[in-house]
């Protein structure tokens, strides 16, 4: 395999020799140890990745850093595992919460002042690269305060996403410089934005110096991330050009069990040994929604198969029972992605449709719309949501008890049922839930047994009102 071009635009990772692991015996360096080398060797023969390991040091924030193969040799596609670089926590936490909850409220407005400078400089710059240098801004300062209000767990999200930045740098093409040149932006701006807030910085002589030691430490150790990251995906993006026909096959394997669940299963087979993807007995679908413009797409585990391109970004994951654990980790602020049921191979359309109609779900505020989102955990408002039409007819019988009362009564009551029903017209456990003093709810449903009598009585009646009342209060909650 030919060896690997360097990277270009790295002008603070000097080039050291390739460190290399030995066998049952971890390497442990310290984040100045850690410098990017390129990779592979140039022997071609020969081609190693660098080692990469985690810094044992006390009072660290660990983040990705790079990869490397779990054997010897040459690595196959599934065998790279991300490692860990460290970032020194101890000046972030002496930094005074205050300061980032000072700095967050200004943040759009000092992203929007550096792209006016920005276009005072050149009238002519592209809406691409405004739109670029905008946003590397404004996440500059977001991780910066991420890391001032909570040092440890904050850096091992703040390192996944400039891995991420590094791998996109790398894949279309761009010189890792104008990140760096964004982090700089970032800390300038940052400075003027606070010296103009109301009160300034406050900050005597020793808490200066302290988010200065801060701001270095972040602009030092997200540059190694992105170096990493660039430098991973330039090794793995040589790796997988010996096998192109692959990711082809795998292309044409998702589509034809997305949308032709009658295909012959002979076929299916053949395709999926040229794919290299064994077919599973089980499978779920999985549908992606960007929450924010911009936002990357996730780290993809080599099992799974994925379409971040498509106008509608999907994924299949091999047997869920296990497989979910695997689905990309995303901040909770960039993807939504919804998890269909587990269903045989043969029919992942049918968890696909579920998975869609899960996601159209929570945009519209129905369910929970946070992160991960399994179709399995929201039968009820799944269910609910396709009988719409009869949900509305039966409640025009089922609830008539509740037409006479004044809108306002009204909706405290049918609350107050609702709750009831949840909780087997427990008045202490459904008082929690409403949050109101239990006689309250003693005398609510004193009122709903003069309105329903019998009713309240029947299993059946029950069963019904709850899901009528379940549907009425999701669409009242999502504005419908």
């Amino acid at each position: 395999m030919p060896s690997v071009a360097e990277p270009r635009g790295l002008p603070d990772a000097p080039r050291p020799t390739i460190i290399r692991e030995e066998r049952n015996r971890p390497l442990a360096l310290g984040v100045n140890d850690l410098r990017w080398p390129g990779l592979l060797s140039t022997d071609s023969r020969k081609a190693r990745p660098t080692a990469y390991v985690r810094d044992n040091r006390d009072r660290r924030g660990s983040g990705i850093l790079g990869k490397r193969p779990l054997t010897g040799g040459r690595p196959g596609r599934g065998e790279w595992r991300v490692v860990r670089t460290a970032l020194d926590v101890r000046a972030f936490e002496e930094v005074p919460a205050w300061v980032a909850r000072r700095l967050r409220p200004h943040l759009d407005r000092a992203a929007d002042e550096l792209l006016a400078e920005l276009r005072r400089g050149d009238p002519q710059i592209g809406e691409e690269e405004a739109g670029r240098a905008r946003a590397g801004v404004a996440a500059g300062i977001r991780h910066f305060c991420d890391l001032v209000e909570d040092p440890g767990a904050g850096w091992e999200r703040v390192s996944a996403f400039y891995l991420r930045v590094g791998r996109h740098l790398a894949r279309d093409g761009r010189d890792p410089v104008e990140t760096h040149q964004a982090l700089r932006r970032s800390a300038s701006v940052a400075w003027r934005t606070l010296a103009a807030v109301p009160g300034g910085l406050d900050l005597d002589h020793t808490a200066l110096s302290l988010v200065v030691d801060a701001q270095f430490c972040y602009m030092e150790a997200v540059a190694e991330v992105i170096a990493a990251g660039y430098a991973a995906e330039v090794a793995e993006r040589a790796d997988r050009r010996v096998a192109p026909a692959v990711q082809r096959h795998r292309a044409k394997l998702l589509h034809l069990l997305l949308t032709e669940p009658r295909t012959d299963p002979r076929r299916l087979a053949a395709l999926a040994a040229r794919a290299r993807w064994p077919l599973p007995a089980t499978v779920a679908a999985a549908v992606a929604r960007r929450r924010r413009a911009g936002a990357l797409p996730p780290e993809v585990p080599g099992d799974l198969l994925a379409d971040f391109a498509a106008p509608e970004p999907c994924l299949l994951i091999p047997d869920p029972g296990r497989g979910q654990a695997r689905v990309p980790a995303t901040p909770a602020c960039d993807w939504a992605i919804a998890v269909g049921p587990a269903v045989p191979a043969a029919r992942a359309a049918d968890s696909l449709r579920w998975a869609r109609e899960t996601l159209a779900l929570a945009g519209r505020g129905v369910i929970p719309d946070g992160g991960l989102i399994r179709s399995a955990e929201h039968v009820p408002a799944l269910v609910i949501a396709r009988a719409g039409e009869l949900i509305d007819d039966a409640a025009a019988t089922r609830l008539a008890p509740l037409r006479d009362v004044p809108p306002a009564r009204r909706e405290r009551l049918a609350e107050t049922l609702l709750a009831l029903l949840e909780h087997n017209f427990n008045a202490a456990d459904a008082s929690r839930r409403l949050r109101v003093h239990p006689q309250t709810v003693r005398y609510r449903l004193r009122h709903l047994q003069d309105l329903f009598g019998d009713e309240l009585r029947d299993p059946r009646r029950c069963l019904e009102m709850e899901l009528i009342l379940h549907a009425r209060m999701a669409n009242r909650d999502a504005g419908g």
